[in-house]
């Protein structure tokens, strides 16, 4: 008869010698049953758990035996068929169907001998004890490591294992340390902070990815698929950038009908969570505002467990908005927002409520007018003396407290590098007292605590040489020109240029005021400052007859500060504010609030 042969090793025991033993025993007992193996029927598993069922090996053995292709299964235990009972039982109950024999050589078990049936049982539940046990065990020596202060099994893009303790070699001839900790790893460090920062600004997930994969940055899972949205939002989310390092949040079970593991919430009591801020990279007013933008994308894009849009949600443009205005512009009258309704050379604004026909404000404003308006408004603001020295005196106290920083930093760089040093030179000594069995093992030790002693002595010298602060103070000639080119650097990037005027103009409330005589205007409320903008749309003539430009020339904003026609129209005379600029019919004064 033929036969075939299935060996298999653990991931926990991580010997191949194990498949070649366990295969000579079951060619052992074939040959001195008359049994027939051939090469192509040894189905071998290499560091597979015994409770996995998509094992490669063992489906193909499957596979083979619904064609016939051998007579008996030959394993050197019933372990190394499966550890899970319930699975066991139902690879028997195939190989019955299919009247092919199964023997375990070690425990003498054969499915051909009735009185075995009893056996297999009671072998399935011990070997499904043992990994429950083994399963425990496991988790009460990573909880013990955790209460020592070490990390286990962590890995975490953006930090790398370091080991902690003095090294000692096993039985195997293999260096043990206590246990390990996380350190960052600075370039890795530099693309975490990288992704925070661009994507604040606006850069969009899927942008991230294609400008990664372009740069060919390394990614955080280290394969050759490159970067992906998904792995981008693991990093957006991972509360240990912020210090905040969790453990034992969740557990696993094995489906019992498809195999899969499935992870399932664990007791709140039986959660780890520490506090590191020495693990920290993402400070903690960026992380809360990256957070909040991500908390944005929920609403405006449909989640999975819903079908469709909600009134929850918003408008897309809050997250990617086209032009420098778009999801911050609201009506006075409705709180509707106002957007782009239509029109030529670039459109107009207008209140959405209105297009609904929710509102009566139908007034509407040329887009780049407003922009333009806005803008040149916010730079006005911004080139005030007194923004100006303040804007100064930030500059220098942080340059003030980053100088003082330094010498902490060099300092604690020393004493890091005074521990390496230590370290080195324990293992040299422990080389030395001729204790070492696996002189690779070491040697690599050895290699590691030099490359590390290296590169702390750069950056020591790095720091103990620099003299004073490493910025200069800007003048103030130098902010008034860099913010007179403002506008044109907002209008270069409209995408990334819009989330920053949001975060320096808030919600720009739009109110229609309707003189007695004139044309109708919006009044622009922001966080900075009020701007008259006069609407430049509606019928060529006004309700006293007049024509548009005598309209734009009789106006009367009612508010201290704003602009008056310095000609003289049917109703009378007005004299204009010297510093007041006009551009068609729209005022571009900024009058304060």
């Amino acid at each position: 008869m033929n036969a075939a042969i299935y060996a298999r090793y653990s991931s926990q025991n991580q010997r191949e010698e194990s498949i070649a033993d366990q295969i000579a025993s079951c060619r052992r007992y074939a040959l001195a049953s008359d049994l027939v193996v051939l090469d192509a029927h040894v189905y071998t598993d290499a560091a597979a758990s015994g409770a996995s069922v998509d094992r490669p090996g063992l489906v193909a053995l499957r596979a083979d035996a619904k064609q016939r292709l051998f007579d008996v299964v030959l394993v050197d235990d019933l372990s190394r068929l499966a550890r899970n009972n319930l699975f066991m039982q139902t690879v028997l109950g195939e190989l019955y169907f299919l009247g092919i024999r199964l023997f375990s050589v070690a425990d003498g078990l054969d499915t051909a001998d009735d009185e075995s049936t009893f056996m297999i049982h009671i072998r399935g539940a011990v070997n499904q004890l043992y990994l429950a046990d083994l399963r425990k065990k496991t988790l009460r020596g990573l909880i013990g490591q955790k209460q020592r202060g070490f990390t286990v099994g962590e890995r975490t893009f953006g930090y790398r294992s370091k080991p902690v303790g003095e090294p000692r070699v096993d039985r195997s001839g293999r260096v043990r340390y206590d246990g390990h900790d996380q350190e960052i790893d600075p370039a890795e460090a530099a693309v975490v902070r990288q992704i925070f920062d661009e994507y604040l600004a606006g850069l969009s997930v899927g942008a991230l990815v294609r400008k990664f994969n372009s740069e060919g940055v390394p990614h955080a899972i280290r394969n050759a698929r490159g970067w992906s949205a998904s792995s981008v939002y693991r990093i957006l989310r991972n509360v240990k950038y912020r210090g905040v390092w969790p453990w034992n949040l969740t557990g696993s079970r094995r489906d019992p009908l498809t195999g899969s593991q499935r992870r399932f919430p664990k007791p709140e009591s039986e959660h780890d969570v520490r506090s590191r801020e020495d693990l920290r990279i993402i400070p903690q007013p960026l992380w809360d505002a990256v957070q909040a933008r991500l908390e944005k994308m929920t609403r405006i894009f449909p989640s999975r467990k819903r079908k469709g849009f909600s009134k929850d949600q918003g408008p897309r443009s809050e997250i990617y908005p086209v032009h420098l205005f778009d999801g911050i512009l609201r009506c006075a009258e409705c709180n509707s927002g106002i957007h782009l309704v239509g029109g030529k050379a670039g459109g107009s604004y207008g209140c959405g409520g209105a297009v609904r026909a929710v509102c009566d404000n139908r007034l509407t404003v040329r887009r780049s007018k407003l922009e333009r308006l806005l803008l040149g408004g916010l730079c006005d603001r911004l080139l005030e003396p007194g923004v100006v020295s303040y804007a100064l005196r930030r500059v220098a106290d942080e340059i003030t407290k980053l100088s003082g920083e330094v010498a902490g930093m060099s300092g604690r760089k020393q004493a890091e590098l005074d521990a390496a040093r230590k370290r080195l030179a324990n293992l040299v000594e422990f080389v030395a007292c001729g204790k070492v069995s696996d002189s690779s093992a070491v040697a690599d030790a050895i290699a590691q605590a030099e490359s590390r002693v290296s590169r702390l002595q750069v950056e020591a010298d790095a720091l103990r040489n620099t003299d004073g602060p490493a910025f200069v103070v800007p003048s103030e000639k130098w902010i008034v020109e860099r913010v007179a080119e403002l506008q044109a650097l907002l209008e270069r990037r409209t995408q990334l240029s819009a989330q920053v005027l949001r975060g320096l103009l808030g919600e720009v409330v739009l109110e229609a005021v309707r003189p007695d005589s004139g044309a109708a205007y919006y009044v622009a409320h922001t966080s900075i400052d009020t701007f008259a903008l006069i609407d430049p749309s509606g019928p060529r003539r006004g309700p006293d007859g007049g024509s548009g430009p005598l309209r734009w020339w009789r106006h009367d904003v009612p508010f201290r500060g704003c602009a008056r026609s310095s000609r003289p129209g049917p109703g009378g005379s007005a004299s204009r504010t010297p510093s007041t600029r006009r551009s068609g019919s729209i005022s571009t004064s900024t009058p304060k609030t």
